[in-house]
């Protein structure tokens, strides 16, 4: 976390700076927030949708013709959930949630201006493990095993890579946006490393990919 807010710092630095050195409207840092929906695509586990944010900054910069470039930097928490055995065999839903940060390099296609555009590229993510929210539920076994508990899957993926691809609309100093962000490595590989087949017969080749849903508001200064 230290590492994080001294990164934001210095994006904050560098890109004021920037803008201050620059006479072109379309270069300018922003500040945003975002509502998100996380969800994990795997057939290991019986996974639900949980809400979630993120928030940091983003420097915007003309880049040629018709495209700008975007970097931002983005602190996140968001929260997913999945099925287990609890009492009388009844389902229960065992709430994880994690911190982390994402890094984004996107090209925006301005099709109308600063009124309307689309936005795609890489996002590079570095988070902490999955916390369980109610430590009551720790020995809970999870849906579709025999004795793989819910505190054994704590320590999945620390980074991941995502895509996204999204739209923005709005005006020079205030846009609204909503993307689709998919993950392309496993995050789940980490779990291959536990020795959980040691817990469960059935806990192996997990493989999982992030999908995330955001919607949120960029502020440029």
């Amino acid at each position: 976390m230290k590492h994080f807010l001294l990164f934001l710092l210095i994006l904050t630095t560098f890109a004021g700076n920037a803008q201050r050195n620059l006479k072109n409207a379309s270069n300018r840092i922003g500040v945003q927030g975002q509502y998100a929906l996380l969800d994990l695509n795997t057939s290991n586990f019986h996974t639900n949708q949980e809400a979630g944010f993120l928030a940091g900054l983003s420097k915007r910069s003309a880049f040629y013709n018709n495209f700008d470039l975007i970097f931002g930097v983005d602190f996140m928490q968001t929260s997913l959930s999945i099925n287990a055995n609890g009492a009388a065999s009844e389902i229960e839903k065992v709430k994880y949630t994690w911190s982390g940060a994402q890094v984004k390099m996107l090209l925006s296609y301005l099709i109308a201006g600063d009124q309307f555009s689309v936005e795609f590229g890489p996002i590079f993510q570095v988070n902490g493990k999955m916390e369980l929210n109610d430590e009551n539920q720790r020995a809970l076994v999870l849906d579709g095993y025999t004795s793989l508990r819910a505190e054994d899957i704590q320590e999945w993926s620390r980074v991941n890579g995502l895509v996204t691809l999204g739209l923005s609309a709005g005006f020079t100093r205030v846009r609204f946006t909503a993307n689709y962000q998919y993950g392309f490595t496993n995050a789940l590989k980490r779990l291959n490393d536990e020795g959980l087949t040691l817990k469960d017969p059935a806990a192996t080749n997990f493989k999982g990919n992030l999908g995330l849903i955001t919607a949120g508001i960029v502020l440029y200064l």
